[in-house]
């Protein structure tokens, strides 16, 4: 009799909690799916990348939910399923930074063309709002895309101070202020600008080039961080091929969990050090 009671409890206990998940549920789905809409279009709108969210979101939660079963199949414990879910909420954001970041470098490598197509129309006699929609013509994206976002600004009536105010908080290089900053100085207070505009084109080339170098120089301290980074992932998926009772022990246990967690912690240490160490500022 006992039994029977706890157990019915039991069932109405389940029964109730479920009912309780699935009422809250959708949502919290819901809000989920307009966090990642509008972060994602957002982002990637600022990148000049134009992909429906709502796929992007199927795919991602597709992605989670393979790649935690599969997680948790192989290793049969719940802290590896429960560390790729997390790695994997995260994934969205890290693709759309490092999106944009490629896309600021490549805005980088531009600017002196885009100096020099500026200062050489201006020389020719050519006002500075023509000079920007020959050069967005001339260019290639992104910087192409930007001034034709400039151009398109001004027509709907943004003085061409503010457009230019705006490509800079788009593209937050120091190259962009200084050319920025040139433009809006010549335009306000008149003088050579094309003079200044080829000495400060000389001035990043330099600088790019010299940095092309330090990169050149410091690739084999990137690359002992990057083997360090993924060396301790190497060797649990060496030890899931050779030895799985090892691996067990590893991620199903108190102990093997703090080891895991002292090893990750230590390399982390090591890889901001070494980053530290081959960065140089310029």
């Amino acid at each position: 009799m006992n039994a029977g009671i706890i157990v019915s409890i039991a069932f109405v206990a389940g029964l109730a909690g479920f009912m309780a998940v699935a009422s809250v549920l959708p949502s919290l789905l819901g809000r989920y799916r307009r966090r990642f809409s509008s972060g994602i279009d957002r982002d990637l709108g600022r990148a000049f990348v134009f992909i429906d969210s709502g796929r992007l979101l199927v795919a991602h939660l597709v992605l989670v939910a393979a790649l935690t079963t599969l997680a948790a199949w192989s290793t049969a414990a719940a802290a590896p399923a429960v560390a790729v879910a997390l790695a994997l909420v995260a994934l969205p954001k890290l693709v759309t930074l490092l999106v944009r970041r490629r896309r600021r470098h490549r805005f980088r490598m531009q600017v002196p063309e885009l100096i020099d197509l500026i200062a050489g129309g201006l020389r020719a006699g050519h006002g500075l709002v023509a000079v920007i929609a020959q050069a967005s013509r001339r260019m290639q994206p992104p910087a192409s895309q930007e001034l034709a976002l400039m151009q398109r600004e001004q027509r709907m009536g943004v003085r061409l101070d503010d457009a230019l105010a705006g490509l800079a908080r788009r593209m937050p290089l120091e190259e962009t202020v200084l050319l920025v900053t040139a433009l809006r100085l010549g335009a306000s207070t008149g003088g050579d600008m094309a003079q200044t505009l080829e000495a400060l084109a000389g001035a990043v080339r330099r600088k790019l080039a010299l940095e092309g170098k330090l990169r050149a120089l410091t690739a084999q301290g990137r690359l002992q961080a990057w083997v360090m980074g993924l060396l301790p992932f190497a060797m649990l998926a060496l030890l899931a091929l050779i030895e799985p009772a090892m691996l067990d022990m590893l991620l199903g246990t108190s102990a093997g969990l703090a080891v895991c967690a002292y090893v990750l912690v230590s390399e982390a240490i090591g890889i901001v050090v070494i980053r530290r160490i081959v960065t140089v500022d310029v």
